[in-house]
């Protein structure tokens, strides 16, 4: 029978390469998206940890306790090959008149420690030596060799009296040794210089890392060669206060916990690959299963043609299982080729586009990725062509061999109607049950919580998918008599409607190839706007101002040089000018030393972001940050006492609200209470929401650089929090891009599966159709006739995809984004307009063959065919 099945796999050659091209692009479907997966996945990581540089393990404490004791055990500990704290500080640069502040850092006593890659030169390795960032030495105009002056201020402590002391200024000439990379989006206000470990220690005056009173949030550790990862973390665990709070964290797991920063929940960007993944093999999985369904019933009559002269029904079933082997198993493998093929190209074009996330280039070749395609679209080619060989077999021979011409088939009873209600019922329900857990996590999310209320609404996403399945056969065949009311009067639109519906059966199977494509692309489009604007809400909420802009010294003001310069910057669409200054807040008996900034309330609608973080602000109240009511069990209303230097103290009533960082804020009247000028030191800038954060907060700076060096203008400290939140959003981004992508693929799946079910049908309407020609159906009309079909087809495939996306993309996100905030709900208009317009090219498409096909055929011939 193998002999046999390759003979008969030769002669219909055209119909398998039909089945063959959805199988390739299926895998090809599969393999893309297992590989974008694995990039997108570990780009995320390479975003979120890009100054963790090349370390095994972390030790993180948010309350700044690791101290100079500890990082000792840590080092001295099995294992551990090199250990240093993160910590950095701002100096003031001055090069011949130009001068920047900017973040320096500690050279790492082990390079696998230092995240700082040197594009020219190399790292300072003695006092009076400095690295500086690619874009400081392009402003300052300095090169590895040339000397600044670098000025600073640290503590000084008082000999008798520890606790008291002054900030003493210091200054000194170094000379740049190297230039490095700037830092990613996601590592905004990380070191962007760096200087010998002792230089950082004298600086910072201590004597880092070794200095008893120093403490910090987090250290990197590199280990022995050979030494085990787990093991050697035990060890160091053991080595932390008995009380500490801190944690011994992998890369791995310190990028989830980053990853939470931006998504509120550590799970989250594990759960999205493995979520696309499984929509793309249950795409992957339809599509070629109602292709071959197709290609084994156009087979049908010379299987039967097998039985007449001897096949047996188990030989007859072999010969359809052979074939599905050998189609699935070739088809496949050149689906992993093409999928590898095309994810490699993207990966190259990638590479030569300015991303503001260090997107991983690499192609993550591995098991899972080269045998899951193969496996799904051999497996599920070969149970696709079990149910049609078991049809085959069960048609009496002489009965298969009569003319198969177009039958008004049944289309489905009342059970299978009931049944599918009930599924898509049960399915909207659980997903309002997993929205519903999600809303009452708020910020107290655990991981359990959220995995049950993202189980929850994958069972209830499956089930309605499930039920919508099984109910094309009635909504499908529904849509297309709605929509070919408008085609009544056009003789041609109506045969296509009769025709379309005429195998409610054939017709909703093709359908739901198209309509899970399009659910599929829908879903995550209306995920990724929804999850932008969500983000883009709390991100918005966290860091209110775009930029800001402050000079050292709550007595030094910003030049008007300077406030112009910022203003005129192309990008720029408001400002205002605040007043910094330290004072000592009095919370239930605590004292907290602060920068309060004070601006008018009338002035902040237009630079904040997020209104609300300022809600309430009026000379008689301070805004406090959202930080303090957790940290003191601080409510809206009550009384704080704020004192100045001088001595002046005045009590205000809190107004509690999201607001980000740890500044509080007061009205110009407030500080007038306290005997504390007005001086216009800091300036917050709002961008244009159209333009890049990254271009413009550089042309800022550039330009207060080069006013510098023309002018006696304080240096000015910028600080682009849109930065941070232009890359949180990138992510998104790179995922829309990714489903984008993902659209032309399952439109060119859909074509394959719409020009298939037309090919069969004008095969079994070939004497209706010569009979149409006879009585005068021009060629046009026969095409207008076949086009109009597909378009139905498509488009009712297409409209039932859309709807179902909408809802499972506005389910989902609201159960993934559950605590990051308030979820916005959006609608991808573009995207759905593309969508439609797509269905209806791809309709018109798949028509084309079989209209050729239809109208090269003689009336004559074609009626005398048996």
């Amino acid at each position: 029978m193998l002999r046999l099945t390759l003979a008969q796999m030769r002669t219909s050659a055209g119909r398998l390469a039909a089945a063959g091209i959805a199988i390739v692009l299926g895998t090809a479907f599969v393999a893309v998206t297992l590989l974008a997966s694995a990039t997108l996945e570990q780009t995320t990581h390479n975003a979120v940890t890009a100054q963790l540089a090349d370390a095994d393990l972390v030790v993180n404490d948010s309350t700044w306790s690791l101290d100079a004791d500890e990082l000792d055990r840590i080092r001295r500990a099995d294992g551990v090959a090199a250990a240093d704290p993160t910590s950095s500080f701002s100096v003031e640069v001055d090069a011949g008149g130009r001068t920047e502040w900017l973040n320096v850092g500690a050279v790492a006593g082990d390079p696998r420690l230092s995240p700082a890659v040197y594009t020219q030169g190399s790292a300072p390795a003695a006092p009076g030596e400095m690295s500086l960032g690619v874009g400081i030495a392009e402003r300052l105009a300095v090169q590895p060799g040339d000397a600044v002056e670098v000025t600073w201020e640290s503590w000084v402590p008082d000999a008798e009296d520890p606790e008291d002391g002054v900030w003493a200024p210091h200054a000194q000439t170094v000379r740049i040794t190297g230039l490095i990379e700037e830092n990613s989006g996601l590592a905004y206000g990380s070191p962007n210089a760096y200087v010998p470990a002792d230089e950082f220690a004298r600086w910072e005056g201590t004597t880092y890392p070794d200095d008893a009173a120093a403490t910090w949030s987090s250290i990197l550790i590199a280990l022995e060669d050979g030494a085990d990862v787990e093991a050697t973390r035990a060890v160091i665990a053991a080595e932390l206060a008995p009380d500490s709070s801190a944690e011994v964290l992998t890369v791995a797991e310190q990028a989830e916990r980053k990853t939470a920063e931006i998504t509120g929940n550590e799970v989250t960007f594990v759960v999205l690959p493995l979520g696309f993944a499984a929509v793309a093999l249950a795409v992957a999985a339809l599509v070629i299963a109602n292709t071959f369904q197709v290609l084994v019933a156009q087979r049908t009559r010379s299987l039967a043609l097998l039985r007449c002269v001897g096949a047996t029904k188990e030989q007859v079933r072999s010969t359809v299982l052979i074939e599905a082997i050998v189609v699935g198993l070739a088809s496949s493998i050149a689906g992993l080729v093409l999928g590898t093929v095309l994810m490699a190209v993207g990966l190259a074009v990638l590479a030569g586009l300015n991303l503001d996330v260090p997107l991983d280039r690499t192609l993550h070749l591995n098991a899972l990725s080269v045998l899951a395609p193969i496996a799904v679209g051999t497996v599920v080619t070969v149970l696709a062509a079990l149910v049609p060989a078991r049809m085959a077999t069960r048609v009496a021979p002489l009965a298969a061999l009569r003319p198969v011409e177009g039958e008004h088939t049944r289309g489905a009873g009342r059970i299978r109607m009931a049944f599918a209600l009930v599924l898509v019922a049960g399915g909207v329900g659980l997903l309002v049950l997993a929205v519903a857990i999600a809303g009452g996590l708020g910020g107290l999310a655990t991981d359990g919580a959220l995995l049950l209320a993202l189980g929850v609404g994958v069972l209830g996403g499956l089930s309605a998918v499930l039920g919508l399945l099984i109910g094309t056969v009635f909504v499908v065949p529904a849509l297309i008599r709605l929509a070919g009311r408008v085609l009544s009067r056009w003789v041609p639109g109506r045969i296509a409607t009769a025709n379309a519906v005429r195998n409610p059966r054939r017709t909703g199977a093709t359908a739901s190839a198209l309509f899970i494509g399009v659910a599929l692309v829908t879903m995550m489009s209306t995920g990724a706007a929804a999850a932008k604007d969500s983000l883009g809400d709390a991100l918005a909420t966290q860091y209110p101002v775009d930029v800001s802009i402050s000079v050292g010294g709550p007595e030094v003001a910003l030049d008007a040089a300077q406030v112009n310069v910022v203003t005129e910057t192309d990008g720029v669409s408001a400002s205002i000018l605040g007043s910094v200054a330290p004072v000592t807040l009095g919370i239930d008996g605590s004292q907290e030393w602060v920068q309060a900034q004070a601006v008018d309330p009338d002035d902040l609608t237009a630079v904040l972001r997020d209104p609300g973080v300022a809600a309430g602000l009026a000379d008689d109240t301070i805004v406090m940050p959202r930080l303090y009511a957790e940290w003191y069990d601080l409510a809206d209303g009550d009384r704080v006492s704020v004192t100045a230097e001088n001595g002046s103290e005045v009590e205000l009533t809190a107004r509690v609200t999201e607001l980000g960082g740890v500044d509080p804020m007061v009205t110009p009247a407030a500080f007038a209470a306290l005997g504390l000028p007005f001086v216009e030191n800091t300036m917050a800038v709002r961008l244009a929401d159209d333009v890049d954060a990254v271009e413009v907060i550089g042309e800022i700076q550039s330009a207060l650089t080069d006013l510098s060096a023309t002018t006696d203008a304080p240096t000015a400290s910028v600080a682009g929090a849109a930065v941070e939140r232009a890359a949180y959003t990138s992510v998104v981004d790179t995922l829309l891009a990714v489903v984008l992508g993902m659209l032309a693929v399952s439109v060119v799946i859909a074509l394959v599966g719409v020009a298939n079910t037309l090919s069969l049908s004008v095969l079994e309407r070939r004497r209706e159709s010569a009979l149409l020609r006879a009585m005068g159906l021009t060629r046009g009309q026969l095409r207008g006739m076949l086009a109009v079909e597909g378009v139905l087809i498509a488009g009712a495939g297409a409209a039932l995809g859309i709807v179902a996306g909408l809802g499972f993309g506005w389910a989902g996100t609201a159960v993934i984004l559950s605590t990051v905030g308030e979820v916005t709900l959006a609608v991808p208009w573009r995207d759905i307009a593309m969508v439609a317009l797509v269905a209806v090219l791809a309709g018109l498409g798949a028509s084309v063959l079989p209209a050729r096909t239809a109208v090269r055929t003689p009336p004559v011939a074609a009626l005398a065919m048996d």
